[in-house]
């Protein structure tokens, strides 16, 4: 438009020809251009006009910038789209013409004027006015001299039109400014930068710039980055409206220097008229926050939507510098639904773990957001928010679809390793939960192997599949190996067959030695390589050995011990002695005395005490077992021992203190409550005997209960132990014994000798009361000395049926000279108890035994079985002092006791019987030999939780035959009844 200003003015002043061609030449690029924003001419429709206009406007800007090729393009495109406007042929002409083609530009019009012959435009395009002749033989103006010899001017002569320019006549005269404009707007047109902004200085100094010409220079400074020029113009020239502000904060922005921008930006305050604009300056002031953060951080926006877009960019590097103020006022002037990375990040850094991890919940809620739990949940870990990383990492577990479940399980895992009490019982219960797959059972397994959770282990593997590695197979045997040797015997084994190693099988070792397999520990000792063997294993292999008794094999391994240099402390010996003992019990003994010297064990003197009393060194044992129990006080065993080696040396009370130490630290073992019982016993001390007689009872529980079928074979040894005890702790109460006995026969016989020796009676009757003496005043068991009286009578001379005749009392001793033996010595002064011709005051010394050759043939009841058969050998030795006659009886009885009911037995027995009476010192001696067969009925009775049965009564009916005797009848019958209480 201004060169078409230009050009009215030239016309209007009537210029010469020439200098109004030169004026015209000169704008034509433009006239198409201003004239199609004037008028639409050959019938454009709107819609031609929308769709020609970018390409009209590409095809000029590559003009400016010589681009045949492009300008070609795009005016040719645009004549197709509108082939009959003249605005489009007249743009195609004009390129044709510019690039040289003027015979095509002349075709392009001639088909134009087909269609609108009468456009005054397109006929001045093809028939352009001559210019006006002038006079120049007599006319001497500058601009006759700058004409002559070059004739017309035509297109492309800018020299000769800046030749005439230069004459300062003309250049001082308004058609020189005229051209001087118009040649301004022709090196903008044609993109000479240089040379439009020389012309712009030149009227600048001339004082004749247009506003529109200033933008324009202000314009080509920027692009030639003559940034100093452009704000020394800008600041005289008043160029600051929000456009020229943006323009030259770009062009100092592309220059690199941000502190010029920001110092540029921080003075000025643009209000923009678009949305876009201000959203530029946005991002301007984004570059110049490296310099000067407060400029973006401030900056008041105009438009809401550049308000999430200042936030979107100053967010960023608020946080990246570390202004967590900023960057949380900004976020406070938001939505809260928005933002969500930003303020994730905020919180992170200002240590809200929580408010992060919901913000972290919140962008994996999003479409496609399980891709972020990876890099979240790993910075959540880094700033070292743990419990919110694992609780997220949690809620997604098992991370069924997300393609980065692989490293998130191994996270989790990293995790558990780390702070395993961040985990509670209900994480552990959702991670022992089996996945559905190996490979993702595999990873389970890491996370729970990090967490030691030997219980989660056990249930994800316990499908064993074959496909887990030996690595997770020597973890199971690992979580095995303390409550469930076998199983973990059996995952090291499995171990072993998906990875043989050394390793894995010195574990199996290990653990089958543990689990008391020692075969399978002993071959798995012999499968690791020599070389593979440490110093340690060697000693583990030879211990293994030798609990089989492989003593061999230990001595080799020792041997390749020692040929190692491995230390030979106390250890070493240790096995060495028992690897040597077998063969040679002597060399065994050295090998546990170089032991005690280099380290004192407990277990090394025990030993060797055991070896010195198999020797017979009874001292040396017992100093051995004195050694052990000082360095193992506590130790019951070894006091329990030491105890048995001083009552093997005759030192009961010593035995008892080291006993009784035992059962402080081991009060329920029934071996040291029966020994502190026996030991008490043997001491004389009743009362401790029968407090620990009634602590064996109890530990035995219910065993010994009713059971006359003896049906549990399994508790017989047990409930005859049981009624010992209880026999034995009635007996130590006992201070009392009756017991009465009576005979009924049909004639005479010697069968009632036992009580009265060499007197022969039908039928007998006698009722005896002892008192068992103190054992302390007599230094022996309870039954070592007692005092008795006894009342007996027999059927007399008369032989009648009832024992009252010839009474006689008894008063004695008895004295048990053998604790170990039923050997009795009595003395005893009979006197006669009624005025019987045939009784007198006698003496009767009196030596009896009693075997019956072992507990189980004892006549005492049996707790076990459904009957026991019972055996006695009776030897009686009695001597009267007056009457001068010794009496020897032998007895012997055999029978089985058929239980019917608990505490009852019926009895069939058979008897054998020897009596000799020497009445006259050898001159006459009497024989007497015989042989019966009887039935008894046997109750017992009074047992209570402690005492076995205190009362006994048998009842028997037996036939007799005497083979040899001095009577007058050879066969008798009896029924006898006895009783004891």
């Amino acid at each position: 438009m201004r060169r078409l200003r230009a050009a009215g003015a030239c016309l209007m002043k009537r210029l010469s020809p020439g200098r109004c061609a030169l004026a015209l030449f000169i704008m034509v690029p433009a006239w198409s251009m201003c004239a199609e924003s004037q008028e639409s001419s050959g019938g454009d429709s709107r819609y031609q006009q929308f769709m020609v206009y970018p390409h009209r406007q590409a095809g000029y800007a590559a003009m400016r910038a010589g681009d045949e090729r492009t300008a070609m393009a795009e005016f040719t495109r645009a004549r197709e789209l509108a082939p009959q406007s003249v605005d489009t042929a007249l743009d195609l002409a004009e390129a044709y013409r510019h690039f040289n083609q003027a015979a095509r530009a002349q075709t392009v019009l001639d088909e134009q004027a087909r269609y609108t012959p009468n456009d005054s435009r397109l006929r001045a395009a093809m028939t352009p006015p001559a210019p006006p002749a002038v006079d120049c033989t007599r006319d001497n103006r500058p601009v006759c001299r700058a004409k002559r010899g070059f004739g017309d001017l035509q297109v492309g002569d800018l020299a000769r039109a800046q030749a005439e320019l230069d004459a300062p006549d003309f250049a001082a005269s308004p058609e020189g400014r005229n051209l001087r404009h118009a040649l301004v707007q022709r090196a903008i047109y044609l993109g000479d930068d240089q040379r439009a902004v020389a012309q712009l200085s030149e009227l600048d100094k001339q004082n004749q710039l247009s506003s529109d010409e200033r933008n324009q220079w202000f314009t080509l400074l920027l692009k030639l980055d003559r940034l100093d020029a452009a704000r020394e113009l800008q600041s005289r020239s008043g160029l600051d409206t929000p456009t020229q502000d943006l323009a030259m904060a770009q062009a100092i922005g592309n220059s690199g220097d941000r502190k010029a921008l920001a110092s540029y930006m921080a003075a000025r305050q643009p209000a923009f008229a678009n949305e876009k604009d201000e959203r530029q300056w946005i991002n301007l002031l984004a570059m110049a926050a490296r310099a000067q953060p407060a400029l973006l951080d401030h900056y008041t926006v105009r438009y809401p939507a550049n308000a999430m877009w200042q936030a979107r960019v100053a967010l960023p590097l608020a946080m990246l510098r570390g202004d967590r103020a900023v960057a949380g006022s900004m976020l406070s002037r938001l939505p809260a639904d928005s933002f969500h990375e930003e303020r994730f990040s905020l919180y992170l850094q200002q240590g809200q773990y929580v408010q992060a991890q919901q913000q972290a919940e919140v962008l994996i809620a999003q479409p496609e957001g399980y891709r972020l739990l990876d890099p979240l949940s790993y910075r959540l870990m880094d700033a070292g928010a743990t419990y919110e990383a694992k609780q997220l990492l949690l809620d997604a577990y098992p991370f069924t679809g997300n393609t980065h479940s692989a490293a998130l399980l191994a996270r989790l895992a990293v995790l558990a390793g780390q702070q395993p009490a961040l985990f509670s019982a209900d994480d552990r219960a959702r991670l022992r939960r089996p996945l559905d797959s190996v490979a993702l059972r595999v990873a389970q397994l890491h996370i729970l192997s990090a967490l030691r959770d030997c219980e989660g282990i056990r249930q994800v593997m316990a499908d064993q599949s074959p496909d887990y590695p030996a690595e997770l197979w020597r973890q199971l045997g690992d979580c095995y190996s303390k409550d469930h040797p076998g199983l973990a015997e059996y995952a090291y084994a499995q171990a072993g067959k998906h990875e043989p190693s050394a390793d894995t099988t010195r574990a199996l070792a290990y653990q089958a030695y543990s689990a008391q397999d020692y075969e399978t520990a002993l071959l798995a000792w012999r499968s690791v390589p020599a070389a593979h063997l440490q110093q340690a294993d060697l000693l583990a292999a030879a211990n293994t050995a030798l609990t089989i008794h492989e003593t061999a094999v230990a001595r080799a391994w020792l041997d390749d011990y020692a040929a190692r240099g491995g230390r030979q402390d106390g250890a070493y010996w240790w096995l060495r002695a028992q690897a040597d003992e077998p063969s040679n019990p002597a060399l065994a003994r050295t090998d546990l005395e170089n032991a005690v010297a280099l380290q004192p064990d407990p277990r090394y003197y025990a030993r060797l005490a055991a070896l010195q009393a198999q020797a017979g060194d009874a001292q040396q044992a017992l100093a051995s077992w004195q050694h052990a129990s000082a360095l193992a006080p506590q130790d019951s065993r070894i006091a329990a021992s030491l105890g048995y080696a001083y009552l093997q040396a005759g030192e009961p009370e010593k035995a008892l203190a080291q006993f009784e130490r035992a059962h402080q630290a081991d009060p329920d073992n029934p071996a040291l409550t029966r020994q502190l019982l026996y030991v008490n016993q043997q001491l004389g001390d009743y009362a401790q005997a029968r407090m620990y007689a009634e602590q064996a009872i109890d530990q035995f529980g219910n065993v010994g209960a009713a059971d006359p079928a003896g049906a549990g074979s399994d508790t017989q040894q047990s409930q005859d132990d049981l009624y010992s005890l209880r026999r034995l702790h009635e007996n130590l109460d006992r201070r009392w014994s009756f017991n009465a006995d009576t005979s009924l026969g049909d004639t005479v016989s010697s069968a009632a000798n036992s009580v009265a020796p060499g007197v022969s009676y039908r039928s007998y009757a006698q009722f005896e009361a002892q008192y068992h003496l103190d054992p302390q005043l007599t230094g022996g068991d309870l039954n070592t000395l007692t005092a008795y009286a006894r009342l007996f009578a027999g059927s007399g001379v008369t032989g009648t049926v009832w024992p009252v005749h010839e009474a006689m009392l008894g008063i004695g001793v008895h004295w048990k000279p053998l604790t170990s033996q039923n050997i009795v010595l009595s003395v005893e002064q009979q006197t006669p108890a009624d005025n019987s011709r045939v009784t007198h005051n006698d003496t009767l010394f009196r030596a009896s035994g009693s075997w019956s050759f072992g507990q189980k043939f004892s006549d005492d009841w049996h707790a076990s079985g459904r009957g026991w058969f019972t055996q006695n050998f009776y030897v009686d030795v009695a001597h009267y002092l007056r009457a001068e006659e010794t009496v020897v009886t032998l007895d012997y009885r055999f029978g089985f006791h058929d239980k019917i009911v608990n505490g009852q037995t019926i009895e069939p027995y058979f008897h054998l019987q020897y009596t000799g009476i020497d009445r006259t010192q050898g001159l006459t001696y009497l024989r007497d030999g015989r042989a019966g067969l009887g039935v008894q009925w046997n109750v017992w009775y009074g047992e209570t939780h402690y005492d076995a049965y205190p009362h006994r009564l048998s009842v028997a009916i037996e036939g007799q035959h005497a083979f040899t005797t001095y009577l007058r009848d050879t066969n008798a019958a009896f029924l006898i009844v006895r009783t004891q209480w």
